[in-house]
């Protein structure tokens, strides 16, 4: 019953992931730029006002949605429908799998508690790898499955994308296990939660004493301050996992030559829209758990935050209050990570696939080696200098 009511609340954090993402990716492709006004959509044709338009009532989209799935099925001939539903199933169960992994709400009772998580793997990271993997080659059986020649087209890009993408991720997540000495996602995030002081000990190893006033300052441990190459690597080599195999972009309302969907029905569209948002959600929910502390909340001691309240109103609703914070702040940084995804990708220009494939493996795989070889010596020299095993 427990496990089940873990899954129910991931659940809610990936609705409020879609929620987000889809709101983002409205605005980027109806939104009126103050700068170019005279690309602003026409409003005043769409009925109901230039203000207040029938397409900006979320109900009345949802009801247009919705009576698109109910409506009788359209069958395309030569297209393989059992190789759709099974690949639609083997893509999206690696993603719910990876959702229940996620240390939404951190832990119950301060950092020594029990992990509040659907399942708490001593090899989560590695079973992270695999079902990013299986949900990857799923995608290539959907465009399989398609009779369009831009489906094939579509699934020859995703096959190149996910394989370097898969290779890149594998070396750029290697760091983060080295420095944790661990596989455990639970382990990732609770390294995160201690402090650090970047400045420690500097003045007197430089023999700079006005570095002194400085040496106190910290920062939240979270791998992308401690780790800030590893994160910068992480963001193109998931961009390339995430790339949308859809023929329409969802940003902009284009479509391209090859890509997913041109002769599905809308109940087919919808599953591979909703496998595509999905993996976003999960891109992003990997990014908060790996590099972003997860739920926990800087600057804030939760054994503090207990003994505190604890004598005042008992020891059980400080624990339920500080589990509800972590909740907060794993969906607050969610909700940021998505946006801040959303802007660069409204900003950035898509390259093409033989130059995207190009940068992943002649400049992004020597430059993750060289930063596994550099936190590997890093991580054997504070050994060393703490006089702990080499």
């Amino acid at each position: 019953m427990t496990s089940l009511l873990f899954a129910w609340v991931g659940l809610g954090v990936v609705a409020i992931g879609f929620v987000t993402l889809t709101t983002a990716e409205r605005r980027a492709r109806v939104g009126v730029r103050r700068d170019r006004l005279e690309l602003a959509p026409p409003r005043a044709q769409w009925g109901g006002g230039p203000i207040h338009p029938a397409s900006r009532s979320l109900a009345a989209r949802a009801l247009a949605a919705f009576a698109r799935l109910v409506r009788s099925r359209s069958r395309v001939v030569g297209e393989a429908r059992a190789l759709r539903c099974g690949a639609h199933l083997l893509g999206m169960g690696p993603l719910v799998l990876v959702v229940a992994l996620l240390p939404v709400l951190g832990t119950w009772a301060g950092a020594e508690g029990p992990p509040l998580v659907f399942a708490d793997l001593e090899q989560g990271l590695l079973v992270v790898a695999g079902a990013l993997l299986v949900s990857a080659f799923a995608r290539v059986a959907v465009g399989l499955s398609e009779r369009h020649p831009a489906a094939r087209l579509a699934s020859a890009r995703i096959a190149s994308r996910q394989v370097s993408s898969l290779g890149l991720l594998a070396v750029v997540l290697a760091p983060l296990a080295l420095g944790a000495g661990s596989l455990r996602l639970q382990d990732l995030v609770l390294q995160q939660q201690q402090g650090w002081v970047p400045l420690a000990g500097l003045s007197a190893q430089l023999e700079v004493p006005w570095l002194q006033a400085w040496e106190g300052a910290w920062f939240p441990a979270w791998n992308v301050f401690v780790q800030p190459i590893t994160a910068l690597l992480f963001v193109p080599a998931i961009a390339l996992w995430v790339a949308s195999p859809r023929a329409d972009d969802p940003s902009t309302g284009g479509v391209t030559l090859a890509g997913l969907g041109l002769d599905a029905d809308p109940a087919a569209l919808y599953w591979v829209r909703l496998e595509a948002r999905l993996s976003r959600v999960v891109a992003a929910g990997l990014f908060v758990t790996l590099f972003l502390g997860g739920s926990s909340i800087p600057f804030l001691d939760p054994d503090r935050f207990l003994s505190v309240l604890s004598p005042f109103v008992g020891q059980g609703l400080p624990e339920f209050v500080w589990t509800g914070l972590q909740l907060g702040t794993f969906v607050v940084k969610l909700a940021l990570t998505l946006w801040v995804a959303a802007r660069l990708a409204e900003v950035s220009a898509d390259a093409r696939d033989d130059r995207a494939l190009r940068f992943a493996t002649r400049r992004l795989m020597p430059l993750a080696w060289a930063n596994l070889l550099l936190v590997a010596g890093m991580t054997i020299w504070w050994g060393g200098a703490s006089g702990g095993p080499a």
